[in-house]
């Protein structure tokens, strides 16, 4: 077994520059610019046009994104064109919108940007009554074998591992996984701000870019409120090494800041809900604003607590998990194979040994990502509010079509997909929390996704990890070097 980062790269790589030597037939399209955010999507492009030609190897790919996430820019907009499926209609998209780049040009970063991400929107597209029932059957046991999803439905397991794949196609379904990394001495943090008039957001943005425990960045021009997600080790021992620095920091820049330290976490879905191309509204949504009732906790959402440090885990532990948080329902011989291609030599039997660990160990909780029609709308939702509310509040979004929550010992935070014709109905239903007793405050962000981040591997890769503890310094903490103000 070797969990060091392998493989030559004196064939790609010219160690003058750093830089990845590769051919796309696509080159006359993609120009050089100077402003190295803007290159940073133009390079994304590059390399997934590559692997779509089969003029780049994954191999290559990996080591030319390895470059690319020295670029601030990754931390603010995580990208990597080597998770992405190959997919024609996703590489016409691409082409189209490089062309119309280059017609106007128009090479400014958030132009290249948005000509990046828009090529992999998902056109909405019928669904089968059959590919919903495998749908719905998935979304209430993620891990269901295909055996137990065929007795279920009174068909064949190839028929619902066919299904799975158009399902994938189509509808870019994922089975993902939350991964409770307390057991690793990591702990994740929430910052809700809104900016001090008068200064510049992309200056902030850069700053927090820099900063190596920063693990996504959101701030949208819709709404006046952004959040910003850490992940600390050794978090006991540097708390207060960070409280000050984020105090510092807060009083300096933001008008309101507001922490969250994650308790737990979890996502649901309800895909029963769509119905002859259409959607319905739950029953009983009010229920979310009845003060006087009490929650019953047997109908609340799948939840994964943070447990706490687990130090009989070891690092090789911590990078399968990594792995597995991508790929739930990936066989144990596709994830030796990724972490292989990775620079990370385990073989199938480790791979299949770490999973139950974790699983017997209950840090897993796998869940659904995916795209239906007319699932259009997207709200982040920061309630401030006491345990009876937040109970509330759990029970009823566990009735959502989709739902990714976050626990924290001042609240909670929620991010939504709605159909659009009932966006007025979700979002005033959160406003209305704003009247009950027990809340302090609802902050909404409206017209973003939930959005990835940056990898665990990626977060931790300069750090080494032994018997329960990392190799970092309270100094390592303080965030305030990494901004000019």
């Amino acid at each position: 077994m070797n969990r060091t980062r392998t493989g030559s790269e004196e064939d790609s790589q010219d160690s003058s520059t750093g830089q990845i030597s590769y051919t796309t037939p696509f080159d006359d399209l993609i120009p050089n610019l100077e402003d190295s955010e803007a290159q940073f999507y133009l390079d994304a492009i590059r390399i997934y046009l590559g692997l779509c030609e089969g003029t780049v190897s994954m191999e290559v790919a990996l080591k030319a994104v390895d470059i690319l996430k020295n670029n601030p820019e990754y931390t603010a907009y995580p990208t990597n064109p080597t998770t992405i499926p190959i997919n024609p209609r996703f590489k016409t998209k691409m082409l189209d919108n490089l062309r119309t780049l280059n017609k106007f040009n128009l090479f400014t970063k958030s132009s290249i940007k948005s000509a990046y991400n828009f090529a992999f929107l998902i056109e909405e597209s019928p669904i089968s009554n059959a590919d919903l029932s495998v749908l719905s059957v998935l979304a209430k046991s993620p891990s269901i074998s295909l055996v137990d999803a065929s007795t279920l439905l009174h068909v064949t397991p190839r028929t619902i591992a066919r299904s799975i794949e158009r399902l994938r196609e189509v509808n870019n379904l994922r089975v993902v996984s939350f991964v409770d990394f307390t057991a690793f001495n990591l702990q994740s943090v929430m910052l809700f701000f809104t900016v001090q008039d008068g200064l510049d957001w992309e200056d902030i943005e850069r700053g927090f870019s820099k900063y190596p425990f920063t693990k996504s960045i959101l701030k949208t021009t819709m709404t006046d409120v952004g959040y910003i997600t850490f992940l600390y080790p050794n978090f006991e021992d540097n708390k207060q090494v960070f409280h000050r620095s984020i105090k510092n920091i807060s009083n300096t820049i933001f008008e309101y800041s507001s922490l969250h330290y994650q308790v737990a976490s979890g996502a649901t879905s309800n895909v029963d809900l769509f119905d002859n191309e259409k959607w319905e509204l739950p029953h009983h949504l009010e229920d979310m604003l009845q003060k006087d009732r009490v929650p019953d906790s047997n109908n609340f959402p799948p939840l994964l607590d943070c447990a706490g440090v687990k130090p009989e885990l070891k690092i090789d532990d911590y990078i399968i998990a990594s792995q597995i948080q991508l790929g739930s329902r990936e066989a144990p011989s596709k994830i030796s194979e990724i972490l292989c291609s990775k620079g990370y030599d385990y073989d199938v039997k480790i791979v299949s040994a770490v999973s139950r660990k974790l699983q017997n160990r209950n840090l897993l909780l796998p869940y659904l990502v995916f795209a239906l029609p007319k699932l259009t709308s997207n709200f982040c939702f920061e309630i401030v509010c006491n345990e009876n509310v937040r109970s509330r509040i759990l029970e009823t979004i566990g009735k959502f079509p989709w739902t990714i929550y976050y626990l924290s010992t001042r609240g909670i935070v929620v991010w939504t997909m709605t159909p659009g014709e009932h966006q007025v109905e979700y979002y005033q239903l959160f406003r209305a929390l704003e009247q009950q007793p027990g809340v302090q405050s609802v902050n909404p962000i409206m017209t973003i996704s939930y959005r990835g981040s940056k990898s665990m591997i990626d977060l931790t890769r300069n750090i080494t990890y032994k018997n329960g503890k990392w190799s970092i310094n309270p100094a390592d903490i303080e965030m305030e070097s990494y901004f000019e103000f």
